[in-house]
Parts: C-alpha cells; sequence; structure tokens
C-alpha cells in the first residue's frame, strides 16, 4: 500500500466532512459550462441565498443558480416563473368591512392623549 494515496484519501474525506458548503456562486452552473436554460423547475433558500434550480438544454441534470446571475442572464425567464405562480385571492366581498379578506392585519396602536387642561 502506497501511504501518500491513504493520506490524500483520508484529507479528501475529512475536508468534505468539516468544510463549510460552497455558496452556490462558487459552484459552476451550466452557464458556466456554455450550456442555455432550458426552464426554471423551482426555486429555494440555499445558506440564506435566494437561487433556482434550472433545467438546461441537452441535458439530463438539474442545476442550482443563483437568483442574482438569473436574473441578470434570463430575466424574462425569471419574470414568466413568477407570473405562471402568482395568486390572487378575490373571495373577499367589498359589503364586509369586518373581514380581513385572507391578509393578516394588525389593528393600528392606540395613540395616549395628554389629558386637556
Amino acid at each position: 500500500m502506497d501511504p501518500t494515496k491513504s493520506k490524500t484519501k483520508g484529507n479528501k474525506a475529512n475536508s468534505t466532512l468539516t468544510s463549510p458548503t460552497p455558496s452556490p456562486e462558487k459552484q459552476p452552473n451550466g452557464f458556466d459550462l456554455g450550456l442555455e436554460p432550458l426552464r426554471i423547475l423551482g426555486a429555494c433558500d440555499w445558506s440564506g441565498e435566494l437561487t433556482f434550480l434550472m433545467q438546461w438544454k441537452g441535458c439530463d441534470q438539474a442545476g442550482l443558480v443563483p437568483a442574482t446571475v438569473l436574473n441578470n442572464r434570463c430575466p424574462q425567464m425569471v419574470i414568466a416563473f413568477y407570473e405562471e405562480r402568482i395568486v390572487f385571492k378575490d373571495d373577499c366581498d367589498e359589503d364586509s368591512l369586518d373581514s380581513d379578506c385572507g391578509y393578516e392585519t394588525t389593528p393600528s396602536p392606540k395613540k395616549k392623549r395628554a389629558p386637556s387642561a
């Protein structure tokens, strides 16, 4: 057995377990590989950063792309993704002032007035 091989295997395993997950901006994505985007499959929060799961033309694997990158490279694709998923609620009666129409509301705080002299 070669001792240098066992050292690199041990060091590699330890470094992957102890190293923090790299940010999506530092990982190569389909744009870096010269692929064309096909569509956005979904969105997620990756360590506090919004990322999109992308499907690429001519590729079976999907990949994460930071929103900052995709917003600059394919803004119309990002807009279309959000437009397909936006939902407006229209089940509120205009006559009912007591209803919050499905929106979370908080009452405004009452102001304390100084006593009149």
